[in-house]
């Protein structure tokens, strides 16, 4: 199948490619679907290694966030509604991302006249998101200080979606061993950019930090760990791989997608892990990886469930009402209970937790679209 099929049979709206000359600019926005209002979803800068490498994660991503955001009008009982997109800029954030080229990219999001909102996602931080915002009014994710516009920022969105993972964690302990008590649990976490840091803290604090092992490509991320928290055990950046092998309870995805799969399910069974919930967007390689887990007795939290809450604290930042801090993390803090019906649901059902999520969001959608083609004004 070629992309334009790839992109009709997905149900995208469109797919949008831009390079800047001047700039260096290499981007791509892929939106879709707007059943429930314009995409909103994170810029992402990575050194892919080639523009189908880039193509396919801003098509995975943005389907995501479709999903995602459906879930968080599901959570808001309509309040926040946004449709699904993502954009990716191809180039290594640490020497193509410049001033020029970021004012680029929102004058790139302002030829979708409104249909796409970026903000913060891997390589991209609220400074990014400010220097937008000079060109661009379709950003979220504004630093807290901002009041420009009668806007109001809600600042980082990691602490937020890592309280969303770690209210996600609880559930996923309380269904599979009967209560959410971390103190005899062993953790692996995968990635500890800024989400990953901001879990590790929540996690430290009610767990023993010598039962908690992590892995970066980073050395100068995991420096910045072990400082902060002696006594946590680590991998060397070369080995990072090996986060796969380590005994231990939860297994918790905090970097790239697609690292559920084939191979690396076998290692984890093999290494004892009873659960995966982690803040990566895309953890399943394909769909029938949530079935393999599920065989092997191991229980997935849905990423795009379990990782909502940095979504639901821009998308409150858009609301007409302005941001408000405390409503976006008691929205947040929904996403445990949430997670305890989809997995009661799918065990009643024996059908994986993320067939339960996808019936949730696409009933979401399929009463928008009903709503939306309905004669009642």
């Amino acid at each position: 199948m070629n992309v334009f099929d790839a992109m009709k049979d997905g149900g995208f709206d469109s797919v949008m490619y831009k390079y800047d000359k001047s700039t260096g600019l290499k981007m791509i926005i892929a939106l879709h679907d707007l059943t429930l209002g314009s995409a909103l979803g994170g810029i992402r800068f990575y050194p892919y290694e080639s523009w189908e490498a880039a193509l396919i994660d801003a098509m995975r991503l943005a389907r995501g966030m479709t999903y995602k955001n459906a879930i968080i009008h599901r959570l808001s009982r309509g309040v926040l509604s946004h449709g699904g997109g993502k954009a990716v800029i191809w180039g290594n954030p640490k020497t193509d991302k410049t001033s020029e080229l970021l004012r680029a990219a929102a004058e790139t999001i302002n030829l979708l006249n409104g249909k796409y909102i970026g903000g913060e996602d891997m390589n991209m931080t609220v400074k990014d998101v400010e220097i937008m915002y000079e060109k661009t009014r379709y950003v979220t994710g504004l630093q807290e200080t901002h009041y420009r516009g009668g806007r109001i920022g809600s600042g980082d969105p990691s602490p937020v979606t890592a309280l969303g993972v770690f209210e996600g964690i609880r559930s996923s302990l309380k269904f599979v061993f009967g209560t959410d008590w971390m103190a005899n649990r062993k953790f692996a976490i995968q990635g500890i950019g800024s989400v990953g840091m901001a879990l590790l803290e929540y996690l430290a604090v009610r767990s023993d930090p010598s039962r908690i092992i992590i892995s970066d490509n980073d050395e100068s991320k995991i420096s910045r760990a072990t400082l902060k928290y002696p006594g946590i055990q680590f991998l060397d950046p070369k080995n990072s791989d090996e986060i796969y092998d380590q005994k231990c309870d939860v297994f918790v995805p905090c970097a790239m997608g697609g690292v559920i799969n084939d191979g690396t399910i076998e290692r984890l069974a093999t290494a004892g892990v009873k659960i995966v919930a982690g803040c990566a967007n895309n953890q399943l390689l394909q769909p029938q990886h949530g079935e393999e887990l599920k065989n092997r007795g191991i229980l997935y939290a849905p990423d795009y469930v379990i990782n909502a809450g940095g979504a639901i604290n821009v998308a409150t930042e858009l609301k007409q009402l302005g941001y408000n801090h405390d409503e976006a993390v008691g929205m947040t803090r929904q996403i445990g209970p949430l997670l305890d019906r989809i997995f009661l649901d799918a065990a009643q059902k024996n059908v994986p937790p993320g067939r339960i999520a996808d019936e949730i969001a696409e009933r979401e959608l399929a009463d928008a679209r009903q709503w939306n083609d309905s004669d009642i004004y």
